[in-house]
């Protein structure tokens, strides 16, 4: 059986005129559009390499990425000149704003349709608070308050994939700083091609990946990973029974396949920074041992057919036939324990918390109560809990003193050795945000909580601000909460609401103090996408676009 190769992306190049800047580097075109004219983009759905993957069952729920993933828009930030202390954190937090004094509302939306689109759907918030975005075969850098083109770089071709982009770890948009961009381009026989753009949009190399990988990705820290599947199994006694499309059905057992061999390498001047291999384990999925064709109509056993991944700035993924590994920027393997059940329904995944380090979960899915390890940034493990790890949708930055657990219908913090600081009578569900003095807590009864986080004292209640969506229910409890964001001294928090064919996006604002209401406001919604921070801004992505929103009163 000859090698499967990676993913039918073409070439992916920068053509660019130069104007006299500085030898062996390319410069961005400065021409703006006419001020008047609406500069269109629309993320694209999905990179060449995901498309073979869609469709198929996942059992195991291997990186929390909860379907999103595969079709995300890559987000990366650049980290730009320092100006107010409290404005810096802000703007690298997770989902950190610096003004929310007054209700957003739209400045500007890119949402022009396009012939064809770029698959990689590049949303990059840069230096200079520039958003660029990959569309069709151009890269262009919009002005995130005006939403006004600042310059375009002309691509050869319109598919490849920029980052290390935005991963979905769980609840948390993992959306963080980096020095560079690294775009990446697969061809049919393999091949990739990289380029690694800097903050104002010039070109600082160009050069192909040497050898021959299965998957090369842009990698954390400006790096470039690659994927290769090594070895030599044993064939498996192994049927395939069913509609492929509907009820297909693996019959034996595959107890061999391939490792697989995992490398980063300095995108810029191509310099091997660490490899590694992964062994091939144990089949929990074994449609991940499946391959279809284009169709979907016809399907075989193939070991080498699936290589799902994520990256985030301080994560990497990987998983396949036999393959679960999850991954520092510096190549070190974080242990994913295996759990001793005949369930197939099995949670093993590692994230990465807000304010640094990793938790590595594992159990049976929807038991109540998952097993947690916490590590440190360096991977290293800090101690173990069960229950339901709280990590913030959004912060004012910083590191915190405090991990918040719930467990037994309360809400418990434990300090950096894990030992209990303090207990809440409160069942939280979701962490929303988290201040210098408050942690705002969803709680199972759909309420809204402030919780002192030096004691835990309840500091204020809220049941009305998800109640919209709560009464779709049927009366029941919905949890049906979007996102949350802080600028510190205020909460906002997004509900879905329906009013006859419209889907709205529902804003309401709170003092983060008392939980007095302080602004609401209705925003249109497409009822898919996502409300994002970026450098301190808020933005709306969806499969159809992008919108900039402006805040303050």
């Amino acid at each position: 059986m000859g090698r499967r190769r990676g993913a039918p992306e073409g070439a992916f190049t920068f053509d660019l005129v130069p104007d006299g800047s500085e030898a062996g580097r390319e410069p961005a075109s400065q021409e703006a559009a006419d001020p008047g004219e609406s500069a269109g983009a629309v993320p694209g759905p999905a990179s060449g390499a995901r498309r073979r993957w869609s469709g198929r069952p996942r059992r195991v729920r291997w990186v929390g990425v909860l379907g999103l993933v595969g079709v995300l828009a890559a987000v990366v930030l650049v980290d730009g000149a320092a100006d107010r202390w409290r404005g810096d954190d802000l703007r690298a937090a997770a989902g950190g704003v610096t003004d929310l004094s007054g209700p957003p509302f739209e400045a500007w939306s890119l949402n022009e349709d396009i012939g064809g689109l770029g698959l990689s759907g590049g949303l990059i918030a840069m230096q200079g608070e520039v958003v660029a975005v990959h569309r069709h075969d151009e890269l262009v850098g919009i002005d995130l308050a005006t939403g006004r083109p600042r310059w375009t770089v002309q691509l050869d071709d319109a598919d490849g994939s920029c980052g290390p982009g935005m991963a979905v770890w769980g609840d948390t948009i993992d959306v963080r700083p980096a020095e560079l961009v690294v775009c990446v381009a697969q061809e049919i026989d393999g091949e990739a091609h990289v380029t690694v753009v800097e903050d104002d949009g010039s070109v600082l190399v160009r050069r192909t990946v040497e050898g021959d990988h299965d998957l090369v990705v842009p990698g954390p820290r400006g790096t470039v990973v690659s994927a290769t599947w090594v070895g030599d199994p044993e064939d498996v006694d192994v049927d395939l029974r069913g509609d492929p499309l509907t009820n297909l059905t693996v019959i034996g057992e595959i107890d061999d396949g391939y490792d697989l061999e995992l490398s980063a390498a300095d995108a810029v001047t191509g310099e091997e920074r660490w490899v590694t291999t992964v062994p091939f384990g144990q089949v929990r999925d074994r449609t991940q041992c499946v391959s279809w064709d284009v169709g979907g109509r016809n399907a075989r056993v193939d070991r080498r057919a699936t290589l799902d991944h994520a990256v985030g700035r301080e994560l990497i993924g990987v998983a396949g036939c036999g393959i679960l590994a999850y991954l520092t920027p510096e190549g070190k393997r974080l242990d994913v324990p295996d759990v001793a059940t005949d369930d197939d329904d099995v949670v093993r995944r590692v994230r990465p918390l807000a304010d640094g380090g990793y938790v590595v979960s594992s159990g049976v899915w929807n038991r109540p109560a998952l097993e947690h390890d916490v590590l440190g940034a360096d991977g290293e493990r800090l101690y173990s809990v069960e229950g339901r790890v709280l990590d913030p949708l959004s912060t004012v930055g910083g590191d915190a003193d405090e991990l918040l657990v719930a467990f037994a219908a309360r809400t418990i913090a434990l300090d950096r050795a894990g030992e209990e600081l303090w207990q809440a009578d409160i069942n939280a569900e979701r962490l929303l945000a988290r201040t210098d003095d408050v942690a705002v807590v969803l709680d199972s009864r759909d309420r809204v909580v402030g919780l002192g986080r030096e004691d835990g004292a309840v500091r204020w209640v809220r049941d009305d601000l998800v109640v919209q969506y709560s009464a779709l229910a049927g009366g029941g409890r919905s949890g049906e909460l979007e996102a949350a964001f802080t600028d510190g001294t205020v909460v906002a928090v997004v509900v879905p609401t329906y009013t006859g064919e419209r889907v709205l996006a529902r804003w309401s604002a709170v003092d983060a103090a008392t939980g007095e209401d302080l602004w609401s406001t209705e925003l249109s919604s497409d009822g898919w996408g996502l409300d994002l921070a970026a450098a301190g801004h808020l933005l709306r992505w969806s499969p159809r676009g992008l919108t900039g929103y402006a805040t303050g009163s």
